[in-house]
């Protein structure tokens, strides 16, 4: 009994543990430092978020990526006020990844939110960043599978300011009010809306991939990067409904981004898969209009 009784204690301040981490509130306090959250969070060599760049980043050619059911209307997905974030999951189609550099099937386990941006291109953070989390199909759970190099593939989203609302974010927005208090933490609700993942993703032709890390702890290096280069419009109003998530008691989640992380000298891929499409459009243009005018320049002399 009293080895038991151990056994839960230490459980428990292991779970207190884990929870014992968050974000400087850098809306009140620009200069208050980021937190280290130990481990490989600190010791990693493949850490994320980094800043994306254009001009640094190697240029790749892969096979389009492939979305299976993305546009399926999901009627059934429960929202959660995790403490550090705002978490959807409760699919009720199997949605796969697959294609570009990916060398296995992926399957999204849950979406969540940044308030801003985690990444960052050409050093411009953006005041939203969504994260669709996937796991390898290979590995049973997000759990073992964060222990694998291939194990998480992560598509990120960024939104830039608009003056016009984004019908998904406010499709999220309305069930918010559930579980913005701190007494609703970790209770998760029904999404009042029906929402299609593939309305929270603008074009996917072009985007950066690099090998990099959960952006929370334990900051497992086990993520593949897909962040699109194409972003998405949302208001200042939206975004500021998120800032009222309360973490504690009394104290709203007014950002939730990790520090930009060193690029240790990791390839960054930029695709550009649009404007390949583009190129092979045109020459296809051009082959059919020389056709045409060696057909009517034959035409000519047969006259």
């Amino acid at each position: 009994m009293h080895l038991l009784f151990v056994v839960l204690a230490c459980s428990t301040l292991a779970l207190s543990a884990a929870n014992e981490w968050g974000y400087p509130d850098l809306e009140n306090n620009q200069d208050e430092p980021f937190p280290k959250w130990g481990g490989l969070c600190d010791s990693g060599k493949k850490q994320s978020p980094i800043n994306l760049h254009v001009n640094g980043a190697l240029k790749g050619e892969f096979d389009p990526l492939k979305f299976e059911n993305y546009d399926e209307h999901q009627g059934s997905l429960q929202m959660v006020n995790n403490g550090h974030s705002i978490q959807i999951s409760g699919f009720d189609h199997e949605l796969t990844l697959s294609g570009g550099a990916l060398g296995s099937d992926y399957v999204v386990e849950q979406i969540h939110m940044h308030w801003w941006s985690e990444h960052t291109i050409n050093t411009i953070r953006y005041p939203l960043e969504v994260h669709i989390v996937h796991r390898n199909t290979i590995y049973p759970n997000i759990t073992m599978a964060a222990n694998f190099k291939d194990g998480i593939t992560v598509l990120g989203v960024l939104y830039h300011v608009s003056n016009t609302p984004n019908e998904a974010i406010d499709s999220i927005i309305k069930s918010l009010g559930e579980i913005k208090a701190y007494e609703q933490q970790n209770v998760p609700v029904n999404v009042a809306d029906s929402l299609a993942v593939d309305d929270l993703i603008p074009s996917v032709a072009n985007y950066f991939t690099y090998a990099g890390s959960l952006t929370t702890p334990t900051c497992a290096e086990a993520v593949t990067w897909i962040v699109l280069t194409q972003t998405f419009p949302v208001t200042l109003a939206q975004v500021n409904e998120f800032k009222e998530i309360e973490y504690d008691q009394g104290k709203q989640l007014h950002n939730n981004y990790r520090e930009i992380q060193s690029e240790n000298n990791r390839a960054v891929v930029l695709v550009e898969q649009l404007q390949r499409a583009g190129a092979a459009q045109l020459s296809a243009l051009g082959l059919s209009l020389t056709l045409l005018l060696c057909f009517a320049v034959q035409k000519i002399n047969l006259l």
